[in-house]
C-alpha cells in the first residue's frame, strides 16, 4: 500500500507542477497582455481625438479669421465712403472731419487699428492715431505698389513696424477709385497679430499647438506661439505651404521636420482671400499623455504579475483581486472619457459665446447709428406736419403718413436685431409662440431673401409655452437660413403653430422631456430635402452638407441642445426632392398667461394741445448734427428757448458759464470723453434743481443699472412725447420752487 501511495503521489506531482507552470505563465502574460491591449486602444483613441481636434480648431480659426476680414472690409468701405464723390482739393479742406471719422471708426472696431488714407502720390493724408497728420511717404510700401499696379481687392501687407505708431502689425488695404474707376489712393488699417494670438491662445489652452496666418507667397502675418530668439517654433511651415499652393484646404497631413519629429497638421483658406490659416501639433505632444498612461498601465501590470507570482497558492483570492483591479481600470477609463467630454463641451460654449459677443457689438453699433437716422427723419416729419398744418393737401398728408410708418417699421426691425443679439443664460418664461413668430417675421423674411416666400399658419388660442424668447428667435433664424440654402432657385417656407401630444415612445431617446402636451412650431420648406443617412446625422456637431467655408455645422446642433435644455423635443423629417420639416416642441406652462407688452402710448388726437411751459429753456446735447438740428427746431417750434451743444464738454461749458437752463436733454453716447450720463451728473452737481432727460439708440442697459437715476427716452422719439415730458419736468421744478 505504501508503494502504491508513493506511485500515486509521483503521478500527481507532475500534473501539479505542470498546472503551476501554466498558472505562473498566466499570472505574467495576462496582466501584460491586458496592459498592451489598453495601451493599443488608448493609442488609437489619442490619434483619433487629435485628428478631430485639428478639424475643430481649423474650422473655428477659419471662421474667426473670416469674420475679422469681413468686418475690416466693412470698415475700409466706410472709410472709402468718406471720400466718395469728392475731389482731393475738397478732401483736403475737410481733413478735420475725415480724421474725426477715422477716429470714430477705430474706436468702434477692436481688431483694426491705425486707419490710414493715402493720396495717389503715396503721401499719407490722414491717420486715426495722430493729428495733425505727419508728412510720411508710403509710396514704397508693398500694398501701395500693388494697388497702384491695378489690384482693387483686399491686400494683406507684410508685418512691419509703423513709422508713426512704432507698433508691429500687418496691413489690410483696398484701393480707392475715382468716378472713372481709376486709381485714386489707398485706404488701409493695421491689424495687430496679438488680436489673433489671444484668440488662438484661448483655443489652444493647455494642449498646445501652433497656429499660423500667412499669404500664399509664404509671408507670415501672425503666428502662435511666436518665434523665440529668431528660432521658428513651427519648422514644417514651408512643407505645409507647398500643400496650400495646390488645394484650398486639407487636414491630417503628416509632415516630418529636420529633427525627425513628425507633425500632424492642416490648413484652410480664409474665404476667397489670398490668406490661409493652419494648425499643427507635434506627434510627441499628441502621444505624451498616452505614453504616461501606458507607463502607469505597465507598471500596474508588473505589480499585478509580481503579486500573482508571490501568492500563487491563493489563486482564487488573487483572481478576485484581479477583477477588482480591472474594474478600477474601467472606472478610470470612464472618468477620463467624461473629462474629455466636459472639456469639449466647454470649448463649444466658449466659441459660441465669442461669436454672440462679436455679433452683439456689431449689432449694437449699427442699431445706434440707425436709430439716430430714424430720429432725424421722424423729427423732420413732425416739423413738416406742423409747418403745413391744415393747409396740407391730401397727397402731402398721405406721403407724410407713409414716412412715419416707414420709420415705425425701421424701429421694429432695429428692435428685432437687438433682441437677436442678446447674450444671457437660458431664461424660462411664459411665452406666446404666435406673438413671437409674428413679431420676428420681418427679420426672417430678410434672412430668406426675395426669392423665398414666407407663410405663417398660426393656431388660434395656442396655450402659453415655456421658453427663452431670445434663444427661440435664434433657433428660428438658424432653421430659416438652412431652409433658404436648401432652395437655391427659391421656394416657399411655411411656419405652423399648433398643440401636439408626445407619448413615451415619441420621446424614447429623450430623457429630458416628459410625455404630455406641447406647443409645436413647424418650419417646413420646399427645398431639395435630405436622404435618410444625412437626416440621422443632422444634429451632430460640425456635420454639414454645405461646401467649404459656407457653414460650420453648428446650427442644428445648437437648436438640438437648446430644446433639450428647455425640456422640450425636436424632430426632423425629410425626403430627397420633397423638402424638409423641423418641429420644435415647447413645454407648456400650465395656468400661466404669457406676459403682454404694454401698449405703446398713442399720440394725442389734438397735437396742438401739447404746449411747452412758457419761458422754459432746454439745453440739447447731441453729437449727431442732423438729430441735434431737428431736435432743436422741434423744441423751438413747441415754444421752448433752446441752447444746442455738439458734445458733453460744450454743454458743460454753457452750464458753467451761467446760462439759464431748466432742462438738460442729452444723448447718452457722445464723443469727447464725457458721456450723457456723466454730463447729467455734473449738471446736477452744479444745479441740483435742473431737470434731465436722456436719449439713446441703445437699450436701457446703457445706463449701467436696472434702476437708472435719470429718465431714458429711446430713439426714435415722438415730438409730442418729448414736449410732454419736458413740460412735466419744468412744471414739477417750478412747483417745487414755489
Amino acid at each position: 500500500m505504501s508503494e502504491g501511495l508513493t506511485s500515486s503521489r509521483h503521478i500527481y506531482r507532475p500534473k501539479a507542477h505542470w498546472a503551476m507552470r501554466v498558472l505562473l505563465a498566466a499570472s505574467i502574460m495576462l496582466p501584460f497582455g491586458f496592459a498592451s491591449l489598453f495601451a493599443w486602444h488608448d493609442h488609437r483613441r489619442a490619434n483619433a481625438e487629435a485628428e478631430a481636434r485639428i478639424e475643430r480648431m481649423l474650422a473655428v480659426a477659419q471662421e474667426h479669421a473670416l469674420k475679422v476680414v469681413e468686418t475690416n472690409a466693412l470698415v475700409l468701405d466706410s472709410i472709402a465712403g468718406l471720400l466718395q464723390g469728392v475731389s482731393w482739393p475738397e478732401i483736403r479742406v475737410d481733413v478735420a472731419r475725415i480724421h474725426a471719422g477715422l477716429l470714430a471708426l477705430e474706436q468702434r472696431i477692436e481688431q483694426l487699428r491705425l486707419l490710414h488714407i493715402v493720396q495717389p502720390d503715396g503721401m499719407l493724408f490722414a491717420i486715426s492715431a495722430v493729428w495733425p497728420t505727419p508728412a510720411v511717404d508710403l509710396s514704397t510700401r508693398d500694398y501701395f505698389q500693388r494697388h497702384r499696379q491695378g489690384l482693387n481687392g483686399l491686400y494683406f501687407g507684410a508685418p512691419l513696424i509703423g513709422r508713426t505708431s512704432g507698433v508691429r502689425a500687418f496691413t489690410m488695404s483696398r484701393a480707392h477709385l475715382d468716378a472713372r474707376g481709376q486709381f485714386n489712393g489707398v485706404v488701409l488699417g493695421s491689424v495687430l497679430p496679438s488680436y489673433f494670438q489671444q484668440h488662438w491662445a484661448t483655443m489652444a489652452g493647455t494642449t498646445g499647438g501652433h497656429f499660423t496666418l500667412y499669404r500664399p507667397d509664404g509671408v507670415v502675418l501672425a503666428q502662435y506661439p511666436e518665434a523665440r530668439e529668431g528660432r521658428d517654433t513651427f519648422p514644417v511651415r514651408a512643407a505645409l505651404l507647398e500643400y496650400a499652393r495646390s488645394a484650398d484646404q486639407m487636414a491630417q497631413i503628416h509632415l516630418p521636420d529636420d529633427a525627425g519629429e513628425e507633425w500632424l497638421a492642416g490648413y484652410r483658406r480664409v474665404g476667397n482671400e489670398q490668406l490661409f490659416v493652419s494648425y499643427a501639433v507635434p506627434r510627441s505632444t499628441i502621444l505624451a499623455a498616452w505614453k504616461r498612461q501606458a507607463a502607469v498601465t505597465f507598471v500596474l501590470a508588473g505589480l499585478v504579475a509580481l503579486a500573482l507570482g508571490l501568492v500563487l497558492w491563493l489563486a482564487w483570492q488573487r483572481w478576485a483581486a484581479e477583477q477588482v483591479a480591472l474594474c478600477r481600470l474601467a472606472r478610470t477609463a470612464e472618468a477620463l472619457r467624461d473629462q474629455i467630454e466636459k472639456r469639449e463641451a466647454a470649448e463649444d460654449n466658449l466659441r459660441q459665446a465669442q461669436r454672440l459677443e462679436a455679433v452683439g457689438r456689431l449689432t449694437g453699433g449699427i442699431a445706434h447709428d440707425f436709430n439716430n437716422l430714424l430720429t432725424a427723419i421722424l423729427g423732420t416729419v413732425h416739423l413738416l406736419e406742423r409747418h403745413l398744418g391744415t393747409g396740407a393737401d391730401e397727397r402731402a398728408r398721405r406721403l407724410l403718413a407713409a414716412a412715419r410708418d416707414a420709420v415705425g417699421r425701421g424701429a421694429k426691425l432695429n428692435a428685432s436685431l437687438l433682441a437677436f443679439a442678446r447674450r444671457q443664460p437660458l431664461k424660462r418664461e411664459a411665452l406666446d409662440a404666435n406673438a413671437l413668430v409674428s413679431g420676428f417675421e420681418p427679420l426672417l423674411q430678410r434672412a430668406l431673401g426675395e426669392q423665398v416666400t414666407l407663410r405663417l399658419k398660426l393656431a388660434p388660442q395656442l396655450p402659453a409655452c415655456q421658453a427663452d424668447s431670445a434663444q427661440l428667435e435664434a433657433a428660428l433664424l438658424n432653421l430659416a437660413i438652412n431652409a433658404r440654402d436648401a432652395m437655391p432657385e427659391g421656394g416657399e417656407v411655411e411656419i405652423t403653430t399648433r398643440t401636439a401630444w408626445l407619448s413615451e415612445s415619441d420621446l424614447a431617446n429623450n430623457d429630458d422631456a416628459h410625455s404630455g402636451p406641447f406647443a409645436e412650431i413647424i418650419i417646413a420648406d420646399t427645398g431639395l430635402g435630405m436622404p435618410a443617412e444625412v437626416v440621422n446625422r443632422a444634429f451632430e456637431p460640425f456635420f454639414t452638407t454645405k461646401g467649404p467655408g459656407q457653414g460650420t455645422g453648428l446650427g442644428l446642433s445648437q437648436v438640438f441642445g437648446f430644446m433639450r435644455q428647455l425640456g422640450g423635443h425636436v424632430a426632423i423629417r425629410s425626403q430627397p426632392g420633397r423638402g424638409t420639416s423641423v418641429s420644435l416642441f415647447l413645454p407648456l406652462m400650465a395656468g400661466v398667461v404669457p406676459a403682454q407688452a404694454p401698449p405703446e402710448p398713442q399720440p394725442s388726437a389734438s397735437r396742438s394741445a401739447v404746449v411747452a411751459v412758457a419761458s422754459a429753456t432746454v439745453l440739447v446735447a447731441e453729437d449727431d448734427n442732423q438729430v441735434r438740428e431737428v431736435a432743436a427746431e422741434m423744441l423751438r417750434e413747441a415754444g421752448f428757448r433752446v441752447l444746442a451743444a455738439a458734445d458733453g464738454r460744450q454743454a458743460l461749458a454753457l452750464l458753467e458759464r451761467g446760462e439759464a437752463v431748466d432742462v438738460l436733454f442729452t444723448d447718452v453716447v457722445m464723443p469727447g470723453g464725457l458721456s450723457g450720463v456723466e454730463l447729467a451728473r455734473k449738471a446736477r452737481a452744479l444745479r441740483p434743481d435742473i431737470g434731465v432727460i436722456l436719449a439713446s439708440g441703445y437699450a436701457a442697459q446703457a445706463l449701467g443699472g436696472d434702476a437708472p437715476e435719470f429718465e431714458l427716452l429711446a430713439k426714435p422719439y415722438d415730438r409730442d412725447v418729448v414736449v410732454r415730458k419736458l413740460s412735466a419736468i419744468v412744471r414739477q421744478a417750478r412747483r417745487g420752487a414755489a
